[in-house]
């Protein structure tokens, strides 16, 4: 099981512009990463709450292979930015997948929301 632990810092707005707005997490280039995928995941923050959410974990494929890390939390809306979260990887839902097509992105996602909905026990 993996735990990262991430300052949350701006990214492309991929994300956002597709209507599921992730926290980008700055990680220590030390930092022990899952392998590419997409996972289900349970994320706390200071002065919040233990969050269900879905992590992106592989390299940004839009631009120069930098890593990456972002959360995107279930049934949650506000500003991150420079909160801290701790995220614990509970398990793997599916490989990252490469498309320009933004209407089969936003399908892939619906998909790991209910699959994660599901593994994370929620209704």
């Amino acid at each position: 099981m993996f735990k990262l632990t991430g300052q949350v810092v701006k990214g492309l707005g991929e994300g956002r512009r597709l209507g599921y707005p992730t926290a980008n997490l700055a990680l220590p280039d030390s930092a022990i990463r899952p392998p590419a995928g997409v996972y289900a995941c349970w994320v706390d923050y200071v002065g919040g709450s233990h969050q269900p959410g879905l992590l992106v974990s592989g390299v940004y494929l839009e631009t120069n292979q930098q890593p990456r890390c972002e959360v995107y939390l279930l049934d949650w809306q506000g500003d991150l930015y420079g909160q801290v979260l701790r995220v614990e990887v509970v398990t793997k839902l599916r490989e990252v997948v490469k498309t320009t097509n933004p209407a089969q992105l936003i399908d892939l996602i619906k998909q790991d929301i209910v699959q994660g909905r599901l593994v994370l026990g929620l209704n």
